[in-house]
């Protein structure tokens, strides 16, 4: 039985300060949570992969060749919007 923890996806406490200009520090906030989106991406990505084809169940070529569906490409496309407005939440709380 696994027991998942699940983090929050929005920093709490006081917003940290990087440089002197505010619109400097939302810009490192959204550099920041798209640096560490990719590192956690990268890793999963290439976990699937080698553990696909250490099982002979696909080949890397086959992942390169892949063509969504139109189902798929709605998922990816409403996934890729949540992740944007995690990534402006600095500039859209600035405006607020």
């Amino acid at each position: 039985m696994s027991n998942k923890i699940k983090l929050p996806r929005v920093a709490k406490g006081k917003k940290p300060k990087y440089l002197d200009d505010g619109s400097i520090d939302n810009l490192m906030a959204m550099i920041m949570t798209l640096t560490q989106e990719i590192s956690v991406l990268r890793d999963r990505v290439d976990t699937l992969e080698r553990t696909l084809e250490n099982k002979n169940m696909i080949s890397g070529k086959e992942l390169d060749e892949f063509i969504p569906s139109d189902d798929l490409e709605a998922t990816r496309k409403n996934r890729r919007h949540e992740l944007l407005e995690r990534v402006l939440l600095p500039i859209k709380k600035d405006l607020e």
